[in-house]
């Protein structure tokens, strides 16, 4: 449950820091969806301050930086994550529950 954790708070995160979803004033909504097979998030803002802004991985260049490893944590953690559909703005992740014995 760490990782949905840290990669919810990853995608906030951002959602603050780069799109319009952090101006005073606005928002942004977290979706969460569980079943037996693992957890659906998505996090839908409003558009990004930059025009054709995209989440993506970008490997840290300097290991003791405190910025730009996040999308890089998300793809390492998550079992997968994409973008929303072209309409909608935000970020969803899906976390495979780890198979019991």
């Amino acid at each position: 449950m760490h990782r949905v954790e840290l990669i919810v708070s990853e995608l906030c995160t951002n959602a603050i820091r780069h799109t319009r979803s952090g101006d005073p004033g606005q928002k942004f909504h977290v979706h969460v969806c569980t079943d037996e097979r693992g957890v659906h998030v998505e996090v839908r803002t409003l558009p990004p301050r930059r025009p054709r802004s995209v989440p993506r991985v970008v490997p840290p260049e300097d290991p003791f930086s405190e910025h730009g490893r996040g999308m890089f944590l998300v793809d390492q953690w998550a079992t997968q994550w994409g973008t929303l559909s072209p309409r909608e703005n935000g970020v969803y992740f899906l976390l495979a529950w780890e198979p019991s014995d």
